[in-house]
C-alpha cells in the first residue's frame, strides 16, 4: 500500500484479505477432501461460488464491526478537528482490522485442523470441548482429566500435523503476499484515480457481498445445490461458529419454573430411563441415555438395502377408506396387506423435521424449533451415519430445497452420515413443479434412477426421501380420473392422497416388474398425522397429530417364514423404533447407543411386543403426552390438566385435574420424558462421539 493510503483503500484492503485468507482455507480442505472424494468440474465450482459468497458474507460484516469501532474511537476527537479525526478513523480502522484478520486467520486454523481430525467443521462439539478445556485449566484440575489426555495424545502426533500445519500456512501466507502485491500494483492506484466512483461503488459493493450476492440473502449459503455432503459442508462458512451462543439463546427451550420444579434434571433421567429402555445398563452419568446394546447377527440371509419412504402427512385413518364412490388408496391397501404393518404405530413430533430427527436417530424430539434446526451441530447417533460406518451407500431425495424455511436440513444430514443429499436443484427443469416443490411422480422418477445408480455400485444402499403432496395446500396434478373427481370433495387432503397413491403404485410396481428391489427391505410411514382439524374435540385433533401408518415390506428374496408373515401387528411403537430396528436388519447395531427406540424386528415373524408407552412432542403450544395401551394422554401446561382419548379416538374425551391422584403417575411420565427430550438436546448429551464413538 502507499505510504498514506485513504480510507476507502484501508477498507478493500482488509476487506478482500479477510476472503482471501477463507478462500485459501477452503481451498486447503477441499485439495484433502478430493484425496477421498474426487469432485465432479462442477462440484468444484459451486463449492469455490458458494464458498466464495459466504466469506464475502463473513468479511462485510467483520469489516462493517471494524469500521464501527473505528468511528466510536474517532467520534470524540471530530469535535475538536476533523482532519485529525479522519486520520485517527483510518489508523483505527487499520489496527481493528488486522486485529479481526488475526482473529479470522486463528478461527480458520483451528477448523482446519479440527476437520483433519474429525470430518467437522467447527460446531458446538468442539466450542464445548474447548470450554472444558479451559475450565479445567483455571480450575487446576486439568491434569489427568480425560480433555487432558485427549488433547495430549493429539499433540503428540506430531510428525502428522506438523506437515498440514506448514503446508496449509505455506498456502496461507502466499495467498496473502500475492494479494498485497496485487493490491499494491493495481487496485490501490485505481481506489486512487477513482475516489468519486469509489465512494459510490464501495459501499454497494460490500453491501451485494454481506447479502450472499444473492436475494436471498445470508441463508442461501445453506441452500447451495451441492449434493455431495463433503463438499456441502466444505462451501459453509467456520466463522459461523461464532453466531452459535446467540443462536443457542434464541432458539432455546423455555421450560417452565413449575415443570423445573416438579420435575427436575436428577428426577426425570432415571425415570425416562425406566420408560423408554428398562432394564438397560447404562454407563455415563454425563450422557444419561447412553446404553449398552446386544448386537445379533441380521435375521436375513443377505445384509439388505434399505428403501425408507415418510409420506408427508399420512394418517392411517384415511387409509381403506371409500369416498364418493372411489378407494381413495388402493395401492397402498394391497401394499399393507402385503407387509407387516403396526395398528398402534405413532408418530413422535407433530411436523416434519421434529418426525425425522425421531425416526433417524432415535431421539426423543424437543419442545419447540426441531433439533435439526436449532441444534444441528450437535453429537448424535445416527442412522446414515452408522449404515455408512458399515459399507451402505447412503443417499436422501427431496423435491424442495434442502433449506426450505431456513431448516438446517442440509447442514444436519452432511453431519450426521447422508453422504448426498438431492434436492429440487438436482431435478430437470423440466420436472414439473406444483405445490411445494417437485411433484411427487418426479419425486418418484428421481428415486427410480438413484435407486438403478446405487444397485449398480455392487454396495448395500440407505435411500430416503419425503414427498410433498399431501402437504397443504394439498396442490397435485389432476392427471387421473379418481384426482380430479376427488377435487370436489371438502378435503383437498383426500384427492391429494389419491395422486400419491397413483404415483407410489407406478413407482412400486416399476421397480418390482424390474426386478430392482430384489434384496430391498422397504419402510413406508408418515412423518406425522393430520394437522388439519378434523375430529370433534381437541384431543381427538391433537391424537391425530401422531395417527401415522407404518408398513414393512421385504422383497421375496428375503423372505422365509421364520423371519417375515406379513399380518397386522398390535403393541404399541413409534418413530423412535425404526433405527434400532434398521440396523438390527442389517446386522449393524452398535455395541453403545444413545436411542430412546427398540428394536421391533422380532415382530416381522411373531407377536413379541411388550406393554409400553410411547413419547408424544407437541408443537402448537407447551406440553407433552404419551400413548400407551390405555389410549392417548396428553397434559399441557397452560391448562394443569390431564387429557386423555382412546387409541380408536371413539368414546368421548375425558379430564383430569392435575391434583387428581388417578392422573399423577401419567403426569409424572410425561414430565420426565419432556424434561429429559429437552435437556440431552440443549446440553448436547445426548450422545458424543469423543467419548463413545472408539467403542462401537
Amino acid at each position: 500500500m502507499s505510504a498514506t493510503p485513504s480510507l476507502a483503500g484501508r477498507f478493500v484492503f482488509w476487506w478482500l484479505l479477510l476472503v482471501v485468507a477463507q478462500q485459501a482455507q477452503r481451498v486447503f480442505l477441499i485439495a484433502v477432501a478430493a484425496r477421498r472424494d474426487t469432485p465432479s468440474p462442477t462440484v468444484l465450482g459451486l463449492t469455490l461460488f458458494t464458498g466464495l459468497r459466504a466469506d464475502l458474507v463473513t468479511a462485510g460484516f467483520g469489516m462493517l464491526a471494524a469500521l464501527t469501532v473505528a468511528a466510536v474511537v474517532a467520534a470524540p476527537i471530530a469535535l475538536m478537528s476533523l482532519a485529525r479525526a479522519r486520520m485517527v478513523l483510518g489508523r483505527a480502522l487499520g489496527i481493528a482490522a488486522a486485529v479481526l484478520t488475526v482473529a479470522y486467520v486463528a478461527i480458520l486454523t483451528v477448523d482446519m485442523g479440527y476437520y483433519l481430525y474429525s470430518g467437522n467443521r467447527l460446531d458446538s462439539v468442539f466450542l464445548e470441548y474447548f470450554t472444558d478445556l479451559l475450565g479445567q485449566g483455571r480450575q487446576g484440575e486439568i491434569r489427568g482429566s480425560q480433555v487432558a489426555a485427549q488433547t495430549a495424545a493429539e499433540l503428540g502426533e506430531v510428525g502428522t500435523w506438523a506437515v498440514r500445519v506448514l503446508s496449509y500456512a505455506a498456502l496461507l501466507t502466499a495467498a496473502i503476499v500475492g494479494w498485497r502485491a496485487l493490491f499494491r500494483r493495481r487496485l490501490a492506484p485505481a481506489l486512487r484515480a477513482w475516489p468519486r466512483t469509489t465512494a459510490v461503488v464501495l459501499p454497494v459493493a460490500v453491501a451485494v457481498g454481506a447479502w450472499a450476492v444473492h436475494p436471498d440473502g445470508p441463508d442461501s449459503v445453506q441452500a447451495a445445490p451441492i449434493a455431495s455432503s463433503t463438499y456441502y459442508a466444505l462451501a459453509q462458512s467456520p466463522i459461523w461458529i461464532l453466531t452459535t451462543p446467540l443462536d443457542r439463546a434464541s432458539k432455546g427451550v423455555d421450560t417452565p419454573p413449575a415443570v423445573r420444579a416438579a420435575m427436575p434434571e436428577p428426577r426425570a433421567f432415571p425415570l425416562a430411563r425406566e420408560i423408554l429402555v428398562p432394564g438397560a445398563r447404562f454407563v455415563s452419568a454425563r450422557y444419561p441415555l447412553v446404553h449398552v446394546e446386544e448386537p445379533r447377527p441380521s435375521p436375513l440371509a443377505r445384509r439388505p438395502n434399505v428403501l425408507l419412504l415418510f409420506i408427508e402427512g399420512l394418517d392411517r385413518r384415511f387409509i381403506g377408506r371409500t369416498i364418493a364412490g372411489r378407494r381413495v388408496t388402493p395401492f397402498l391397501d394391497a401394499l399393507l396387506a402385503d407387509s407387516v404393518t403396526f395398528e398402534q404405530f405413532h408418530s413422535n413430533g407433530a411436523q416434519t423435521f421434529h418426525g425425522l430427527f425421531a425416526s433417524l436417530c432415535s431421539g426423543l424430539p424437543r419442545q419447540g424449533v426441531a433439533a435439526t434446526k436449532a441444534r444441528y451441530a450437535n453429537d448424535y447417533l445416527c442412522l446414515p451415519t452408522l449404515l455408512t460406518r458399515g459399507g451402505y451407500r447412503t443417499r436422501m431425495v427431496i423435491g424442495q430445497n434442502r433449506d426450505r424455511s431456513h431448516s438446517r436440513l442440509g447442514l444436519f444430514m452432511a453431519r450426521n452420515g447422508v453422504e448426498e443429499l438431492i434436492d429440487e436443484s438436482g431435478f430437470p427443469r423440466s420436472a414439473p413443479r406444483i405445490g411445494l416443490g417437485v411433484t411427487d411422480g418426479a419425486l418418484f422418477d428421481r428415486l427410480r434412477v438413484e435407486i438403478d445408480a446405487l444397485r449398480a455400485g455392487g454396495r448395500p444402499y440407505f435411500l430416503t426421501s419425503l414427498t410433498t403432496g399431501t402437504h397443504h395446500p394439498f396442490a397435485v396434478p389432476m392427471t387421473h380420473p379418481d384426482v380430479a373427481a376427488l377435487s370436489a370433495e371438502p378435503d383437498r387432503y383426500v384427492a391429494a392422497l389419491r395422486y400419491v397413491d397413483v404415483e407410489l403404485e407406478r413407482f412400486f410396481r416399476g421397480l418390482e416388474r424390474d426386478a430392482a428391489l430384489r434384496d430391498t427391505v422397504v419402510l413406508l410411514l408418515g412423518d406425522h398425522g393430520r394437522h388439519e382439524r378434523i375430529a370433534r374435540t381437541e384431543a381427538e385433533n391433537s391424537a391425530g397429530h401422531f395417527m401415522a401408518p407404518l408398513a414393512v415390506w421385504l422383497d421375496p428374496s428375503l423372505r422365509t417364514p421364520s423371519v417375515y408373515r406379513p399380518r397386522i401387528v398390535s403393541g404399541l411403537v413409534s418413530q423412535l423404533d425404526l433405527t434400532p430396528t434398521i440396523l438390527a436388519l442389517t446386522g449393524l447395531t452398535p455395541r453403545l447407543s444413545s436411542f430412546a427406540g427398540r428394536d421391533v424386528s422380532c415382530a416381522l415373524s411373531t407377536d413379541c411386543l411388550p406393554a409400553r408407552s410411547v413419547y408424544l412432542s407437541t408443537v402448537y403450544e407447551p406440553g407433552a403426552g404419551v400413548a400407551d395401551p390405555d389410549g392417548f394422554w396428553f397434559y399441557l401446561f397452560h391448562s394443569h390438566a390431564l387429557q386423555h382419548v382412546d387409541l380408536g379416538l371413539r368414546a368421548p374425551p375425558q379430564r383430569w385435574p392435575e391434583d387428581d391422584p388417578s392422573a399423577a403417575r401419567r403426569i409424572q411420565q410425561i414430565l420426565a420424558l419432556y424434561v429429559t427430550a429437552n435437556a440431552l438436546i440443549e446440553q448436547n448429551t445426548l450422545w458424543s462421539w469423543r467419548d463413545f464413538g472408539g467403542k462401537l
